[in-house]
């Protein structure tokens, strides 16, 4: 039965000691007390009677318990199985409006109670605008509820397979199915082929991946392969810059980054790929298929013709063979075949280098670039002037070297009229020049003996390419800004500092805790003549939409939730950035800084969302962040180093069809990055 509750019964006074007595209600103010009292109403329940089912309906409310006790059913044991008993003085339901995930358990009167229910709405717009009540509910699901557990269950085992040096894929994968990965929708359900986490996962493994079984990963080269190149087969990763070596048929050597990220990357895609394949074998499960595969794949091309009509033969429906196709373009048959014998038998070898006394591959790669920019400037980065300035780039690198490179102002008109002829321009542009970069890629594809015209360009006006990156990854172009042409540069751009002393250190994208490292080592090399550092990164969002730009006011390390609040840089910038980019297009709040992109699911995103406000998520601006803050205790930075993180959206995880497994669309992706990199350059030059 429901009921309002009257101006001094005895359900409002349990009420008002229930919302003043218990954690987390005792934090709020008298005032939030009130709106919770006034929308919600009181219901009482007979024993037996259900106040909540199980599974994925709407959410109800979280209901505050007045007197009498419930029990959780587990209905899908037979028989049923109590979890647990609530007593009066105790609330439940707020799991699913915050975490966003199907209720485990339905909820029914174990005795006749009384019960507050507060509506979803109004409890969740009390929990965004409360922020101690929302911290002090998140701790209480985070460590009281173990509503993480799966992660750390998953990130242990890796850790203590780490130390004994050998990981057995097999006994991972219950543990990594556990976690119910947002972009691996399909990891539990071996009636779906979950194709777009497949792809996922096969763009960044070794290319021979699915006839491989044994890794030897390592974040050292041993001693004995010092001339890797000359010993062993390079082995291609398409969407993850990797350095990789095949030592045997069926054995790679993968050279992986410092700490922990590359290798959780490395080995939740070969989950993914494990669970997936595992499925499509299942298909294939007939003496029929596999010697039908074998037949086909022996005979002459020219006889059995393409792919295509073979691959009908095979027990997939026409829009998994077409997403197949995709993953494995003219070799899915191959593939396939290779598959039905590999039964994810993985093994991982890791040879962490404990007694290697070489230096350690980001100091290496620090030389390298200080002996370029000794070769460059004609001075040594610890000998520059003080009021020689350096600005460090974390980029893609492309589109800055593209802003300043004349090359793209002097052939614009050669590489439009391309464009039209070839039926490849589109409208909808906002910048010009941006649909210039965009198509340009597709120029210099059709006539790849421009490409050394374009390099020329940039060696022209001071943009040095270092070739060498150590193993790291990490490439980097040295920019003298004395010799940049503010007549041929983009529009976007404002040179108004012209003729200042300054060098652009612009690296690529670093991976995960690699980026402290990496920035260390810099801000060691070129120290106090350092007066910026930025970062323009990537991330997916938990509003907006692909192709917008986030601005992160604070990050959140997804491991400990250390926070760490962000100097405010630029504060002009939000103003500049929402005219560059048009209406709707920019968000600033809490980034969140994750462990690997696998390693998330919809609760943690839900979570992170609700309690600490977060607008995306992201894996290195802590780290990024990290090295300053220590930079700056110890003197390294002179006062006013500038800070800037500015990221565009690659993704919306919680948003199906719209996560990284589908790869942004020029028009989605251009403008943005180009946007945050006329800004940064902007702010650098004038």
């Amino acid at each position: 039965m429901v009921r309002e509750l009257k101006a001094g019964s005895a359900e409002l006074r349990s009420l008002m000691d229930f919302l003043t007595g218990v954690v987390p209600f005792r934090f709020l103010k008298d005032s939030c007390h009130a709106l919770l009292v006034e929308a919600g109403l009181c219901s009482s329940y007979k024993r037996g009677e259900v106040l909540l089912e199980g599974g994925s309906g709407e959410p109800e409310g979280v209901f505050l318990l007045l007197s009498g006790s419930v029990e959780s059913i587990d209905d899908k044991k037979k028989p049923e199985l109590r979890v647990n008993v609530i007593d009066s003085g105790s609330y439940f339901g707020e799991g699913r409006l915050i975490l966003g995930s199907p209720r485990q358990y339905r909820v029914q009167a174990l005795e006749d109670c009384l019960c507050f229910i507060i509506p979803a709405p109004t409890f969740l717009g009390i929990l965004s605008q409360n922020r101690g009540f929302a911290l002090s509910l998140g701790r209480i699901l985070r460590e009281g509820q173990g509503i993480f557990g799966a992660f750390e269950r998953f990130t242990s085992q890796v850790i203590r397979d780490l130390a004994l040096g050998h990981i057995e894929l097999r006994r991972l994968l219950p543990l990594y199915q556990a976690l119910e990965p947002a972009l691996h929708s399909g990891a539990n359900d071996e009636s779906v082929l979950d194709t777009a986490a497949l792809l996922y996962a096969v763009r960044r493994l070794p290319e021979n991946v699915t006839s491989s079984l044994v890794y030897l990963l390592t974040d050292e080269l041993p001693f004995m392969y010092a001339d890797v190149d000359k010993l062993f087969t390079f082995i291609h990763s398409e969407s993850r810059h990797r350095f990789i070596y095949e030592m045997l048929p069926g054995k790679d050597m993968v050279l992986v980054r410092n700490g922990l990220s590359d290798l959780m990357d490395f080995v939740t895609c070969l989950c993914v790929l494990a669970v997936e394949t595992r499925k499509i074998r299942k298909r294939m499960n007939h003496p029929d298929i596999i010697r039908g595969l074998s037949d086909y794949l022996r005979a002459d091309s020219a006889q059995v013709g393409p792919e295509g009509p073979f691959l009908e033969s095979l027990p997939f429906s026409a829009q998994e063979r077409e997403e197949l196709c995709r993953i494995w373009p003219g070799k899915t048959a191959q593939r396939l075949r290779e598959l039905a014998f590999t039964r994810q038998a993985y093994s991982l070898d890791i040879r962490k280098q404990t007694d290697n006394y070489n230096a350690r591959l980001a100091e290496l790669w620090t030389q390298e670039v200080g002996l370029a920019a000794e070769a460059y400037l004609g001075l040594r980065p610890p000998e520059l002037p003080d009021s020689y300035e350096v600005h460090i780039i974390s980029s893609n690198t492309h589109s800055v070297s593209n802003c300043l490179n004349p090359f793209f102002t002097r052939n614009a008109k050669e590489i439009l009229g391309w464009a039209a002829q070839e039926g490849l321009k589109t409208p909808g542009w906002l910048n010009p020049f941006d649909e210039l970069y965009s198509l340009t890629r597709g120029f210099l594809r059709a006539k790849p003996e421009r490409i050394e015209g374009l390099r020329e360009s940039e060696r022209e006006r001071g943009i040095l390419r270092m070739k060498e990156t150590v193993t790291t990854g990490i490439q980097v172009q040295l920019i003298d800004t004395t010799k940049l042409d503010p007549a041929f540069i983009d529009p976007g751009v404002s040179l108004s500092g012209r003729g200042k002393q300054a060098l652009i250190v612009n690296i690529d994208y670093a991976f995960g805790e690699q980026a402290q490292d990496i920035l260390r080592s810099l801000i060691l090399l070129f120290g106090a003549n350092i007066r910026s550092v930025n970062v323009l990164g990537k991330a997916g969002a938990l509003l907006g939409s692909r192709g917008d730009v986030l601005v992160p006011d604070s990050f959140i390390e997804q491991k400990t939730d250390a926070l760490e609040i962000l100097p405010e840089a630029c504060p002009d910038c939000m103003q500049t950035l929402a005219a560059r980019l048009g209406p709707g297009k920019l968000h600033r709040g809490p980034l969140l800084t994750v462990g690997g992109t696998l390693l998330q699911n919809r609760s943690m995103l839900n979570f992170y969302r609700s309690i600490w406000g977060c607008v995306g998520l992201e894996m290195e601006g802590i780290y990024y962040h990290w090295a300053m803050a220590e930079a700056r205790q110890l003197g390294l930075l002179r006062e006013g180093a500038e800070t800037r993180f500015l990221y565009y959206v690659s993704d919306l995880p919680l948003l199906p069809g719209a996560g990284l497994s589908e790869r942004l669309s020029p028009q989605e992706g251009i403008p943005p990055l180009y946007a945050i990199t006329r800004e940064v350059l902007t702010r650098i030059l004038s």
